[in-house]
């Protein structure tokens, strides 16, 4: 994946920009190829949304990033809600990451856990991955960067934490029919890379690790 845009929120508050786990983050993204396959979900979308996640989610663990992390840290509501990934960096700053590739319900759900997590004081500041316009386009009807964006400004200060949005784009494409048995039917491919169940994807991730990541 591409890295494409990074917009700041609130900047002139304390925020991660100057510390290495910003730059870490960065280099899970971007040794991410863009899982592609024509003709498997409604046309126009190629790109496997499920398993973009999940690559992700594999990277990001990879590194010694909490994944799925409590939003209430110290149990001071009824809350259960969980972000993406969380880290605290060497010099104590609490990172909370949220990731979104679905529609505007749910990132008007992921800005709410930005504001809870400041909120209760639980993370010191946020980053928001979504996708860029183009990528947006071979997903499915979801929402793009500028769309977030644009929310955030509309309300002016509504997002009380300090927040980086990152906005990607497809780079170094992988075409998922090319890493699975030659001989399986198309129905059979696409059966298999569609599971909705996380752990049979966490699985083809890492079966199929070497083809679906950059080695950075």
């Amino acid at each position: 994946m591409r890295i494409s845009e990074i917009w700041e929120h609130r900047s002139g508050m304390r925020i991660l920009r100057d510390v290495k786990e910003f730059d870490e983050l960065k280099d899970c993204i971007e040794s991410l190829k863009t899982p592609v396959m024509k003709n498997a979900w409604r046309s126009p979308f190629d790109v496997s949304q499920t398993l973009l996640n999940s690559m992700l989610d594999y990277r990001m663990e990879k590194s010694n990033w909490s994944v799925q992390p409590k939003i209430d840290t110290e149990n001071k509501t009824k809350s259960k809600m969980k972000g993406d990934f969380s880290k605290v960096s060497d010099d104590g700053l609490r990172i909370f990451v949220e990731v979104e590739f679905g529609n505007v319900a749910s990132m008007f759900r992921d800005l709410y856990k930005f504001n809870l997590a400041y909120s209760l004081n639980s993370y010191d500041c946020g980053v928001f991955i979504l996708p860029g316009n183009n990528l947006s386009k071979r997903i499915d009807t979801v929402q793009d960067i500028e769309k977030a964006k644009q929310l955030i400004i509309d309300g002016r200060d509504f997002i009380n934490i300090p927040l980086v949005l990152i906005g990607l784009e497809t780079d170094n494409e992988v075409n998922l029919r090319d890493l699975v048995d030659e001989n399986m039917s198309k129905d059979e491919v696409t059966k298999y890379w569609k599971t909705q169940s996380t752990i049979k994807m966490r699985e083809r991730v890492i079966q199929h690790r070497d083809d679906l990541f950059i080695q950075i």
